[in-house]
């Protein structure tokens, strides 16, 4: 996982902001995230800005799971993907 990535025990969560060029890239991100959370049935809570994307990915029990991680790397990649991609 991405050291961009903040580990938080109480709550059990995830939380990183994305940086991005242009807005293009930001939307074509947010559509890769919202499939990947729809493939995973997990869903973060997200917020953004015209060039920033914040997310916060709540375990569903006490501590982090798979799907928690599984979830952060689906984002980095399309981070990746999209990211000064302008």
């Amino acid at each position: 996982m991405n050291e961009r990535w903040k580990v938080k025990a109480k709550p059990a969560s995830l939380d990183a902001r994305f940086e991005f060029d242009n807005y293009d890239n930001l939307r074509s991100f947010l559509d890769v995230l919202a499939d990947k959370a729809d493939e995973l049935e997990h869903h973060p809570n997200v917020s953004f800005g015209t060039q920033h994307v914040s997310v916060i990915i709540y375990s569903t029990s006490n501590e982090l799971k798979e799907v928690d991680y599984a979830l952060a790397k689906g984002m980095d990649e399309a981070y990746q993907r999209f990211a000064n991609n302008s």
